[in-house]
């Protein structure tokens, strides 16, 4: 039978469920029942989080890695151009108090 390592927040949650057994050891019955909640708490969202974790595994991570920028930075300097009030780059209406659109970024 072929035993994979744990992972990291399942050591984790093992090691919360071990700190568990160790508040039996506490004298103060209200620090005790606080320890006791916090570590219970602690221990259902981490098993909330391992579920999570199970149900998106064959998602694609939302990052994407690219072998360029996304954009090309140039030494030329930025300048303002008049466009009649509308976005070069997205053709959406811009204002004149910014030097960029706010809708995709690019410089005016």
């Amino acid at each position: 039978m072929f035993v994979s390592e744990q992972s990291d927040i399942e050591k984790f949650q093992r090691w919360l469920q071990s700190q568990l057994d160790d508040v039996k050891s506490i004298e103060d019955v209200g620090e005790r029942e606080r320890r006791q909640i916090q570590l219970e708490c602690a221990i259902q969202e981490t098993i909330n989080f391992r579920s999570l974790m199970s149900l998106v595994q064959d998602i694609a991570p939302p990052f994407v890695e690219r072998e360029s920028p996304v954009r090309v930075v140039s030494e030329e300097k930025v300048s303002k151009e008049s466009t009649g009030g509308f976005c070069l780059s997205c053709e959406k209406p811009i204002t004149s108090d910014i030097d960029f659109c706010i809708n995709c970024g690019e410089f005016i």
